[in-house]
Order: structure tokens, then C-alpha cells, then sequence
């Protein structure tokens, strides 16, 4: 099988000898092969490998899965794996900017293509947040024009500047907004966190309480079972002096 398909790329391994000036003239049979070229088989086989009996290979385990581990190995059929530059990006932001992946966001879409609804002309949008994906759409975005002409990098340094002047700007706004409220004398209640986190620890106190109670229980039963076997370890032992003590 090998053979025969090394036969099938013989003009073509000549022909490269021949450019490369590994031959000094093509063969007298290059033309003759050429415009009769051989028939190929494009078609893929399953790589065969030599099939092993248990008597062939012992083996010490309690079972066997298959003859030869190494048989299944092969990466044949394996599937290629997927790569996009969006995953490159965000890898990339989330790595310099860790802190990004703490804040909350929202993964319910309406209709499924909400990103149809999404100029990125900008990198603050009316329907979406500003996060680290915004820097990656507008990264794209800016790559993509031709009039800026930028590189990958370039477009992604430029989307980051963008995106910290939106950041900054947003938390100057929340800033102001929290002060002006507070000055015109607003009242800002605990937030949902703190009622969760309060109406949670009864239930772990009670919880504590329960746990300490067994803990001690099963603590006393261990003691008692210890202080019982060491009575009848010295009632056995006083039988057996006694019992010797007559024999004597």
C-alpha cells in the first residue's frame, strides 16, 4: 500500500529535482508519465494496525478495555480544533485585565442576534455595557476599516485607550451621581447583597449551633466506648493474674 502510493507521486517528486537542479536533465521517461499520468486515489483508510490476542500480550490487570492501548490512539479522525481571533483578543484582555471577569454580566438575549443592533463606530453602545468584549468588537471593527489601516495591534491598543477614557468617565458620572443625590438628601438603603447576607446568617448560626451539639455527642459516645474498653481490658487482666495465682 505504501509503495503504491509513492509510485502515484513519482513526476510529481522528479519534477521537483529537476527545478531544484538535483537532476541535470529530466529522465526519458518524465514526458511518457506526464501525459499519461497515473490514476489517484484520494479516498482515506483507516490506518490498520496489527491486531493483538490476550494470549499474545499478557497482562496482569482484572480486566482489559482493549488488545493495545496504542491502537486507539491515532489522530486520524480526530476533529481539527476551532480557532477564532475573538478568542485570541479576549484571552489577551482578560489576561491584563483580570479584575474585568468580577463584574456582573448579562447573557439573556431577546432574539439572538442583538449584535446586529451594535455600531461599532464607537466603543460605547446604548444596548450593551461597556466590558472587555466591547474591546474586542471594536478591535475587529477597526481592523476591518480600511481607512484606518491599522495592525492588530495598533487596532487593540487604540480600543484599549478608548475603553479606559469610557471607563473613567462612567465611574466620574456614578461618582457625581451618588454625591449630588446625597447632598439633595437621598437615602440609599442596603443593597441586595447585604439583605442576602443577612437573612443568611441566622440560618448559619443555627447551622453552627446543630454542628457543635453532634460534635460534642459523638465526642462523649467516643469517650465512653474507650473508658468501657479499658474497664474490660483490666477486669481480663485481673481474672488472669487470679488465675494464675491459683494454678501456682
Amino acid at each position: 500500500m505504501t509503495q503504491a502510493r509513492k509510485a502515484l507521486n513519482v513526476l510529481e517528486s522528479t519534477s521537483a529535482f529537476v527545478k531544484a537542479g538535483l537532476l541535470e536533465k529530466p529522465p526519458v521517461w518524465m514526458k511518457v508519465v506526464a501525459s499519461n499520468p497515473p490514476q489517484k486515489d484520494f479516498t482515506k483508510f483507516a490506518l490498520r494496525t496489527k491486531q493483538q490476542t490476550t494470549s499474545e500480550k499478557p497482562t496482569h490487570k482484572l480486566y482489559r478495555t482493549r488488545t493495545d492501548p496504542h491502537a486507539a490512539k491515532t489522530k486520524f479522525f480526530k476533529p481539527q480544533k476551532l480557532r477564532f481571533l475573538e478568542d485570541d483578543l479576549r484571552k489577551l484582555f482578560f489576561q491584563q485585565h483580570p479584575w474585568e471577569l468580577a463584574r456582573p454580566k448579562n447573557i439573556i438575549e431577546n432574539t439572538g442576534d442583538d449584535e446586529a443592533f451594535l455600531d461599532w463606530d464607537t466603543i460605547k453602545q446604548v444596548l450593551k455595557p461597556l466590558d472587555g468584549e466591547s474591546v474586542v468588537q471594536r478591535t475587529l471593527h477597526l481592523v476591518k476599516n480600511k481607512d484606518n489601516k491599522l495592525s492588530m495591534i495598533e487596532a487593540y491598543d487604540q480600543a484599549r485607550l478608548e475603553f479606559y477614557r469610557a471607563r473613567i468617565e462612567q465611574e466620574i458620572e456614578q461618582q457625581v451621581t451618588l454625591e449630588e443625590s446625597s447632598m439633595y438628601g437621598a437615602v440609599f438603603t442596603k443593597s441586595s447583597t447585604d439583605l442576602g447576607f443577612e437573612a443568611e446568617a441566622p440560618k448559619i448560626a443555627k447551622w453552627k449551633e446543630e454542628a457543635l451539639e453532634q460534635t460534642s455527642l459523638f465526642q462523649t459516645r467516643s469517650t465512653a466506648h474507650i473508658h468501657e474498653w479499658a474497664s474490660d481490658a483490666a477486669e481480663d487482666t485481673a481474672e488472669a493474674v487470679e488465675d494464675v495465682a491459683e494454678a501456682k
